[in-house]
């Protein structure tokens, strides 16, 4: 009986660490994508100026173009 009982028990614990290693496995999963999605800057703060920059020239662009695009549709007419 004893023996019977050991194994048993022995059955159950591993059932167990199978199903906790799954687990463990999974969360070690999700925290190496996390750790994938995080957007880690590695940029100085002249590259942060000249990109600042570059957006006011787009923007000033931008303006520019819609300007002209007024101006043609308002001589067409």
């Amino acid at each position: 009986m004893e023996d019977d009982d050991l194994e048993l028990c022995l059955d159950e614990c591993l059932k167990m660490l199978d199903e906790n290693v799954n687990i463990l496995s999974n969360i070690e999963y999700e925290l190496n994508q996390q750790k994938e999605d995080e957007l880690v800057p590695d940029m100085q703060l002249t590259d942060l100026m000249e990109m600042s920059q570059d957006v006011a020239d787009s923007s000033r662009l931008k303006k520019a173009e819609f300007t002209f695009m007024q101006r043609y549709l308002e001589r067409s007419s």
